[in-house]
């Protein structure tokens, strides 16, 4: 009987590809057509890109270029810690002094929670992906291990390996340069449009402990952030640089989500879906690890972007009313490309089970025996994700961004 073929999420980019000699000489051509000031660190990251490492240790080491950058540049700038300014205060030295009347403020880049906040999300986000792409690729052969293709007909085989062809091609589209090229483009605008609200609104006015009007202290805090476009126009970009950088991955992790969605949708119909191994546990987990692995990045992925969401509208912008759409229309796209998913993964683990239980049911085995089990059967959790875990994980999904939310309120009714 045909093979299955496998899932290709490593087609979203050429990161996660193995290079080739061709790719290296095409890059070192695009590299002539950049300006001679950026020619260089330009090609330090082409280099990481085209060695042979996993795609892991590419990100990782490119993460750690843009943070050594970043923390350089603001070095150099004399905003990485306290300012030596002796009239110059830190901002939140301010906190609970209702009645003070600052003259300077300053907000270095080591001083900013914020800020760090969203840079440390920015820097993993791209690991997120790449622990996605990792756990996609192996979920057909994880389901081959654990028995999920012994009852399939050729002809379920070769509709499954039309689907699966069907997927890749999309993954293929999402990894063309032009389309790469399309979302860092649309990525880069977003980010440069986020920044100029921020300019132009921000900062931490929610979170003014003085006496002054939140306008004025908004500007005063504004004047010593290390981001600041006028003072550090070179900060500026490299925090707009960083931000593409991580919401380029991010849109391509969301669709790449919703592709994979659309897979285990169909192949679940054609009785192929999630195949927990009923008969060896072999990895602790009922050969589902990867699923498993796949399951707390996921869900980790969607905490953290939260997080950096509401941080980003909660501290740097003014808390407002609309935030709220904002925090549901992303809990409503981590539905499409989280929940929904597990769901259908919960349903297809679960007939398998019934199927198993029906096997020791009807298997002639003395009736302690069958018993015994079919109890240990359900005592394993259907998902490699156990319930209270997984409804740990909702409850703080669900109240972070009603703490976070609610934090700016309180603080300035002390």
């Amino acid at each position: 009987m045909e093979r299955l073929k496998p899932l290709e999420p490593q087609r979203i980019g050429g990161v996660f590809r193995p290079c080739t000699a061709d790719c290296v000489r095409r890059d070192a051509r695009l590299l002539t057509l950049l300006p001679r000031p950026l020619r260089r660190t330009a090609r330090l990251l082409v280099r990481l890109l085209h060695w042979p490492l996993t795609a892991k240790t590419k990100i990782l080491l490119i993460s750690l270029v843009v943070c050594v950058t970043l923390l350089g540049l603001a070095d150099a700038a004399g905003v990485l810690g306290p300012s030596h300014e002796p009239h110059r205060r830190w901002a939140l030295d301010y906190v609970f002094s209702r009645n003070a009347e600052p003259a300077a403020l300053s907000l270095p880049l080591l001083q900013d929670p914020a800020g760090l906040v969203v840079l440390a999300v920015v820097l993993i986000t791209p690991v997120f992906c790449c622990q996605q792409v990792r756990a996609i690729a192996d979920f057909v052969p994880m389901n081959e291990r654990n028995g999920g293709a012994a009852r399939l007909t050729p002809e379920q085989v070769e509709r499954l390996n039309r689907l699966v062809d069907a997927t890749n091609r999309w993954f293929g589209a999402l990894g063309r340069r032009r389309v790469s090229a399309a979302v860092a483009l649309t990525m880069a605008i977003g980010v440069c449009s986020l920044y100029g609200i921020v300019n132009t609104h921000g900062l931490m006015e929610s979170w003014n402990p003085t006496g002054l009007p939140d306008r004025v202290w908004r500007s005063e805090v504004y004047d010593g952030w290390w981001a600041n476009r006028h003072t550090h126009p070179e900060l500026a970009a490299a925090l707009c640089a960083a931000g593409t950088y991580a919401f380029y991955f991010l849109a391509k992790q969301l669709v790449m989500g919703v592709v994979f969605t659309v897979y285990l949708y169909r192949s679940k119909d054609l009785g192929f879906g999630v195949t927990p191994n009923m008969n060896l546990d072999s990895d602790g987990f009922q050969g589902l690890r990867t699923l498993r692995q796949f399951m707390l990045w996921t869900y980790g992925s969607a905490l953290a972007h939260m997080i950096g969401l509401l941080v980003l509208f909660t501290v740097w912008l003014s808390a407002a009313a609309w935030m709220v759409f904002i925090v549901l229309g992303v809990m409503v796209l981590d539905m499409l490309v989280i929940v929904y998913p597990s769901s259908i993964g919960y349903h297809s683990a679960l007939a398998v089970k019934q199927d198993h239980v029906q096997t020791l049911y009807r298997g002639g085995l003395p009736r302690d025996e069958a018993d015994a089990a079919i109890a240990r059967v359900w005592a394993v959790p259907v998902l490699p994700v156990g319930t209270r875990k997984a409804m740990t994980g909702i409850t703080l999904y669900l109240l972070v961004p009603a703490f976070v939310g609610l934090v700016p309120v309180l603080f300035q009714r002390l």
